[in-house]
């Protein structure tokens, strides 16, 4: 890779300094002395440290399954530390960019909402920073994500819930800062992020609970947004309380997702659910978030019901479900749909997946007729042959979602409904105790695209190397798309000390991309550190720099993140 000479910095802590002198001063005089002194001794202390201990908090990959009109789905190998109000983020040309906020998580599975007007496809990777009891090795083996569909979330969340669900009085909060800063040669600008969330589980040994997610945003100094619309910074994701009126029965009123009709999204309004047996029984009548800030809209009104059936054998669960659903704008009809899944675990070693949609309602010649049209098909495969080996397998094939009313002006989008299709593979192996082998294909088209997207990741992680006990970790990635072609390399070290209060990550990428039908190519250095310090039980600090090299442009990125959970 040729170097401009005059583009770059002469060495690594000329770069730094440049970054932080002439463009991150802004952003550091919103720190003291104090915080910043803390900082660069623990930063020193994670160097010198040589003590083996619990990780705190690691980045872990995982990938979208499934877009709905209101959220984005995200499966994990696991969500073990991953808490609601977590931001998760996506590489854009290799940075770290926060696109989704967790609003409901599963054991393996957690529901989104979009930080960013950025376009989602099935199989996006996306990256999220985990707390985790677990030993550093333990992290290290767990198998890659498997992309799943729409109620994954649902399912596994109810399973979670049955099995931990408690009578006795519960609070469960959290409040954070956060602060994102990025220079670049270009420019820079500034955001703060608060974010509060709390659950209460029968207030006082009542029948009462409430659910709360709450998050607000802004730039610094820069209130012109938040005074012309407030719902452009504060978004109520969950704000719902309900009412136990029996052991099998439940009540709900306000924003809530339900967790059996988790497709549907958030829903402002009445809900209740009914368990009898083997049954599940469900009914909403409520209005769906507005498309474009998030706010209560009370136009968009919909009715749905659903019901479920559990059988539960030797060796797993097997859940079927059955929804239908009207969505209207200003009470015309925009959507009419059933859902049915199906998930099975009766078999060992085996997880079988599907979910199909079906559309009731269509516009031809620009009239309403009713219709049976198949929209979305999503089928998944895992099998587990031995301990040390999984294989899983994908295929997804949906069309596009209209909605007549809300978009009737977009009558192109009505005309041409195109299917998307995709297959997915995915292994993970580990030979040895601390050894771990993994890596994913995936391969997507639709007809109007000229060529497939083709993209393939791999990566190989030894979690104690000797004498100095850290993790490392070496990733290639390949991809493929009618835009580009190119790798990424990169190798990632991660250690903990001071009894585990402290963990510490230095990675490095290397990226090399090549646009199609133009001479022009992306090639980048970062190189990243990440650190994190638990000061008490439920008090941490976080924060997280980057700085990227090109030719044309150098830039630095700045997170930092203060949370106090109660």
């Amino acid at each position: 890779m040729k170097i401009v000479k005059e583009n770059y910095p002469s060495n690594w802590n000329e770069g730094f300094s440049q970054l932080i002198g002439s463009r991150l001063i802004p952003f550091w005089t919103l720190l003291s002395k104090r915080v910043l002194i803390g900082l660069c001794v623990l930063f020193a202390a994670v160097g010198v440290s040589t003590a083996q201990m619990p990780k705190e908090a690691h980045e872990t990959e995982g990938a979208v399954s499934f877009i709905s009109s209101q959220n984005v789905y995200v499966k994990f190998a696991s969500t073990q530390g991953l808490k609601i109000g977590d931001t998760l983020y996506v590489k854009d040309n290799g940075v770290n960019q926060a696109a989704l906020v967790v609003k409901n998580l599963s054991s393996i599975s957690c529901v989104c909402a979009p930080l960013t007007t950025k376009s989602f496809v099935v199989s996006t990777p996306v990256f999220g920073h985990f707390g985790s009891t677990e030993k550093q090795t333990e992290m290290a083996q767990k198998t890659l994500p498997t992309a799943v569909s729409v109620n994954d979330a649902a399912i596994q969340s109810a399973i979670e819930k049955r099995k931990n669900d408690i009578e006795k009085p519960k609070v469960d909060g959290r409040l954070s800062v956060s602060s994102y800063s990025n220079v670049s040669d270009y420019g820079s600008n500034h955001r703060l992020r608060y974010n509060f969330s709390m659950n209460t589980h029968r207030i006082a040994g009542s029948k009462l609970s409430t659910e709360t997610y709450l998050m607000f945003t802004h730039k610094l100094n820069d209130w012109s947004a938040v005074k012309k619309d407030i719902n452009s910074a504060l978004k109520v994701y969950n704000l719902s309380v309900s009412y136990d009126i029996s052991p099998t029965s439940r009540i709900s009123l306000g924003r809530r997702i339900n967790l059996n009709m988790a497709n549907i999204g958030a829903a402002d309004g009445l809900q209740y659910e009914k368990t009898k047996g083997n049954f599940t029984f469900g009914a909403m009548a409520s209005s769906r978030p507005d498309y474009f800030n998030y706010s209560f809209n009370p136009n968009l009104l919909q009715a749905g019901a659903f019901v479920s059936h559990k059988v539960t054998g030797k060796n797993g669960e097997m859940q079927n479900s059955f929804a239908i659903f009207d969505q209207t704008n200003h009470l015309k009809t925009d959507r009419q749909f059933i859902y049915l899944q199906h998930a099975n675990s009766l078999v060992k070693r085996v997880d079988l997946f599907c979910s199909f949609e079906f559309d009731l309602y269509s516009m031809q010649n620009l009239k309403p007729v009713n219709t049976f049209d198949l929209s979305s098909t999503y089928l998944s495969l895992r099998y587990k042959p031995w301990q040390r080996l999984s294989l899983s397998l994908s295929y997804d094939a949906r069309k596009n979602i209209y909605y007549y009313e809300t978009f009737k002006n977009q009558i192109d989008s009505i005309l041409d409904k195109e299917t998307r299709q995709g297959l997915r593979f995915q292994f993970n192996y580990r030979p040895w105790k601390y050894l771990n082998w993994g890596g994913t294909a995936g391969y997507r088209f639709q007809k109007s695209d000229p060529t497939p997207s083709i993209n393939g990741n791999s990566y190989l992680c030894y979690s104690k190397l000797p004498w100095i006990d850290v993790s490392l970790t070496l990733n290639a990635t390949y991809l493929q798309t009618i835009y580009m072609n190119g790798m990424v390399y990169g190798g990632i070290l991660s250690k903990d000390c001071f009894d585990g209060k402290v963990s510490a990550d230095m990675e490095y990428r290397l990226v090399n991309y090549q646009f199609k039908n133009s001479p022009r190519t992306l090639q980048q250095n970062i190189a990243e550190m990440s650190l994190s310090w638990r000061i008490a039980k439920n008090l941490m600090l976080s924060g997280n720099f980057e700085v990227t090299l090109e030719k044309e442009n150098n830039s630095g990125r700045m997170f930092l993140n203060l949370t106090r959970r109660f």
